[in-house]
């Protein structure tokens, strides 16, 4: 029997949060189908694969070929069901942490993965990577966003920017993967594209499977998540990150702005 698997790995900002949430809100209706595999039923794996993308050695890698060996033998080869696992996590950090810039490692962890999902389900595995990214511009907005919101970045938006020029695309790192993880397939889809579905990002994803009895049009589609609020709020976050408060009260004074945000978003 030959077993599906499509991984879901990446790219952080790219709509893998409202994938996942469809994911979990439809896993009734999914599971009869599909198994899926998030990043709760793997966190060993992705706490490896963030680890290895910032500290690169023979020893970092090892973890992740440890990890992803144990995640595979939890999943039952004999069951007919093909397999959705999604983590943007498994891609590593986000690039503008860490001293990160892209993603370096994704294709060595991505060839890890491979080499655990055949060493279980069997060498005649029709394994496929799938990447969601985005333009270029707004990734790296939506990016400076996500950082300025969690951590204590104090960089503008050109500033961090600038910090970039030099770093490889999308393409680039999917043409590594591409070439790390050969036989598999390595297959994208632009958010730009993808938002305009009736699934949104998830949409191209479910196509990737061969699901005749499945009818998507039962999927409940929820509204994009983790958007960021398009109310000059950035600006209030750069200035509390460039304060010198303590990060407890920073922390907390964008919680509550955040909590307001939503209460007047359309």
């Amino acid at each position: 029997m030959t077993t599906q698997i499509v991984i879901h790995a990446g790219f952080h900002k790219t709509g893998t949060t409202s994938v996942q949430a469809m994911l979990r809100e439809n896993a009734d209706l999914l599971t009869p189908h599909l198994r899926v595999f998030l990043k709760e039923h793997f966190e060993d794996l992705t706490t490896k694969a963030r680890t290895f993308s910032i500290d690169p050695n023979e020893k970092t890698l090892r973890r992740v070929v440890r990890a992803a060996l144990s995640f595979f033998e939890t999943i039952d080869p004999q069951d007919s069901r093909p397999v959705l696992i999604s983590s943007e996590d498994l891609s590593g950090h986000m690039p503008g942490r860490h001293g990160l810039e892209c993603y370096d490692s994704a294709g060595l962890v991505m060839k890890c993965l491979s080499e655990a999902a055949l060493a279980h389900f069997g060498t005649d595995t029709d394994l496929t990577f799938y990447f969601s990214t985005r333009d270029a511009d707004a990734w790296m907005r939506s990016t400076w966003w996500q950082n300025l919101r969690s951590t204590r970045l104090t960089l503008d938006f050109e500033a961090y920017r600038a910090q970039f020029d030099d770093a490889r695309g999308f393409q680039d790192i999917l043409g590594e993967v591409a070439d790390d993880v050969a036989p598999a397939k390595v297959v994208s889809t632009s958010l730009d594209v993808s938002a305009e579905r009736s699934l949104g990002p998830l949409h191209p994803l479910i196509d990737l499977f061969d699901l005749p009895d499945f009818d998507m049009s039962e999927l409940t589609v929820l509204p994009p998540e983790n958007v960021q609020p398009d109310i000059g709020i950035d600006a209030v976050f750069l200035a509390l990150n460039r304060s010198g408060l303590p990060e407890k009260d920073i922390q907390e004074a964008k919680r509550s702005i955040r909590k307001m945000a939503r209460r007047i978003s359309p």
